[in-house]
């Protein structure tokens, strides 16, 4: 990855249908109270001692994460982190007592005192599980060096949440499934899913046309972290030659090319443009590019990054103010079309 580009820049393998991976481990301190029984002491003493080791010297992090001490963040600043996917809604929600560890790409991730003591979150584009994994897991193996990680031999990590009993490792993807979704075929693949410890259900923008999906392992305890990585990524490109499938009926409608060719006008041009209305287009023209209609189109490396810089509060960021909603509109338009003009003049 180039130097100051953010992971979530780049499209990855298979990113036609998923659109990036992640891979959760969930951790907690030996002799502490889980999160619910915590106290501000006892929230502070996890805190110092995740910075203490995080800048240890005598480990290879030292020095790599940045630090951000949640009550210090604005609202703004902290809803744009789980805008992009860096830290979650429910972490961001309380922030007194928390602190987000990060990479400078923010592929790599340690949330302190959210649900778990530590949650290391490694984030790939595309299908990258093995990639995803083995960073977590790396990130893991350092912090466990310094510091000793709640453990019983049979029931193996312990964690607050019952689901991550077991290996604490929770691995997931973003999936766009624009024709599954259209066909009334998703519930039948859920469905399929479930019965193999899978989950499959909305994600982030799902309600306002984004069509994107998450599916995750739900099996932590009684398998490895490779066994459950194994099956997860089995199970998707499944998922994945059942969308492509899908697709070739769906886009050899007029109908659905003429929703393609009309949302790629509609971003190419808007000067006002409402997410919800961002996040259909943006699923329409996602699917065209994906199914190479275009002679000159945008590529999945310009489409990757649309997604988080149109949310509202990074809009706001970027403008260094607080915008109102007109105002995210115009702005959120001007930063699409331009996306897409510097496309095709490099095309040119």
């Amino acid at each position: 990855m180039s130097e100051g580009k953010k992971w979530y820049e780049y499209a990855g393998d298979d990113s036609d249908v998923i659109v990036n991976t992640r891979v959760n481990v969930a951790r907690n301190l030996a002799g502490t109270p889980f999160a619910h029984r915590m106290k501000a002491a006892d929230r502070k003493a996890v805190l110092s001692a995740v910075l203490e080791a995080a800048g240890d010297r005598r480990l290879s992090i030292a020095g790599q994460l940045r630090c951000s001490l949640m009550e210090e963040l604005t609202k703004t600043e902290a809803v744009a982190l789980a805008e992009r996917g860096v830290a979650s809604p429910e972490f961001i929600a309380k922030r007194e007592g928390r602190a987000l560890l990060c990479s400078g790409d923010e592929s790599l991730s340690v949330a302190v005192n959210g649900g778990e003591h530590l949650l290391i979150s490694a984030m790939r584009p595309g299908l990258d599980l093995d990639g995803a994994s083995n960073a977590a897991d790396h990130m893991e193996s350092i912090l466990s060096r310094v510091l000793e990680f709640a453990f019983d031999p049979e029931f193996g990590y312990l964690t607050e949440d019952p689901a991550n009993l077991g290996t604490g490792m929770h691995a997931e993807m973003t999936l766009h499934l624009p024709a599954l979704s259209r066909s009334g075929a998703l519930g039948r693949v859920a469905a399929g899913l479930s019965q193999l410890g899978l989950r499959l259900r909305e994600g982030v923008g799902a309600e306002a046309g984004a069509e994107l999906y998450r599916l995750s392992n739900r099996v932590t305890l009684g398998i490895s972290e490779q066994e459950a990585v194994f099956n997860l990524k089995s199970m998707s490109l499944q998922v994945v030659l059942q969308e492509r499938a899908a697709r070739k009926s769906l886009c050899g409608t007029i109908e659905c090319q003429d929703q393609i060719f009309r949302a790629y006008g509609i971003l190419k041009n808007a000067r006002l443009l409402p997410l919800n209305e961002f996040m259909q287009a943006f699923s329409n023209l996602r699917l065209g590019v994906a199914q190479q209609m275009f002679r000159e189109g945008p590529s999945m490396d310009v489409m990757a990054p649309m997604m988080a810089a149109a949310q509202p509060a990074n809009l706001m960021l970027r403008a260094g103010r607080a915008l109102s909603k007109a105002e995210q509109n115009a702005f959120r338009g001007k930063l699409v079309r331009a996306a897409l003009e510097g496309q095709e003049r490099k095309g040119e």
